[in-house]
């Protein structure tokens, strides 16, 4: 019989009970649709399988149609080696995982479904991307809500992603179990550098993101991923249209882009496991 999306949901918090509430910290115990803290906080599990810990609605650019885009390139296999290598990272041993900034879960979904005895929480500020990341099949902990306040309690994980996203150094420590580890993924020089060059931009200047890493953290292991992907145009409009890079265009401008069609893009990332 298959789950409902707040089934999952709900199976996925009876494994793992590590919800807090991001307002004043008690843990949340879930009654019917309802999760409430010892001060009287409510949130609504919903029935697209996932909470919303937002106090008011979020003006974002990632919306549906990039989300769309997103789960297409993913599909087609083009970031296929970041996954494997953010599991080469991994320990062995059972883990929880936090996918901070998760986006549509992809990641997090790649894990969890190939390691079932593993379980994880994805947390993003969109709820368009929250609500495509329900679609996946796993039993996960879907949140809306914001990296600065985690609705996690302290040492609830031995992983944190964070990949292409804005880190919180200090929130993911407290919510990372003592010998915890970030997996950092990040840019390199040539990432979707097709994009750049034909939009006048230079290459992506490396060091920056390094540097802060070696500053704040213990780099323990790092791999390097880079692959040159060959395009249909369909793909390539998909990449356009997922990308941070071109949410400063117009859709007409980004629609251009769109059909000024390259042959192939470069995915050209750092993967960096650390402890904080």
């Amino acid at each position: 019989m298959t789950l409902s999306k707040r089934d999952r949901f709900c199976q996925a918090f009876h494994r793992f009970p590590v919800l807090h509430c991001p307002r004043c910290g008690g843990a949340l115990t879930l009654a019917e649709d309802d999760f409430s803290c010892p001060q009287g906080h409510h949130y609504n599990l919903n029935r697209k399988g996932c909470v919303n810990f937002l106090s008011a609605p979020v003006n974002t650019c990632y919306d549906k149609e990039l989300f769309a885009a997103r789960r297409r390139v993913f599909a087609a296999g083009c970031y296929d080696q970041v996954a494997d290598a953010i599991l080469q990272l991994m320990p062995p041993e059972d883990q929880r995982i936090l996918d901070a900034g998760c986006g549509d879960g992809w990641y997090l979904a790649q894990l969890l479904e190939k390691h079932p005895s593993w379980v994880g929480a994805g947390i993003d500020i969109s709820k368009d991307a929250i609500f495509q990341a329900t679609d996946h099949p796993c039993e996960a902990l879907w949140c809306v809500g914001d990296l600065r306040r985690l609705p996690f309690g302290e040492q609830s994980f031995t992983t944190v992603l964070d990949v292409l996203t804005p880190a919180n150094y200090s929130e993911f420590q407290r919510v990372l179990s003592p010998d915890g580890l970030m997996i950092k993924v990040y840019p390199g020089e040539h990432y979707l550098q097709e994009i750049r060059l034909k939009r006048g931009m230079p290459l992506y200047a490396e060091g920056k993101v390094e540097a802060y890493l070696h500053e704040h953290a213990q780099v323990i292991a790092s791999r390097h991923v880079t692959v040159t992907h060959a395009l249909t145009p369909q793909l390539w409009r998909d990449f356009v249209w997922m990308t941070p890079l071109d949410q400063d265009l117009s859709p007409e401008a980004k629609e251009a882009l769109a059909q000024d069609a390259a042959e192939t893009i470069t995915i050209d990332l750092h993967i960096d496991a650390v402890r904080l």
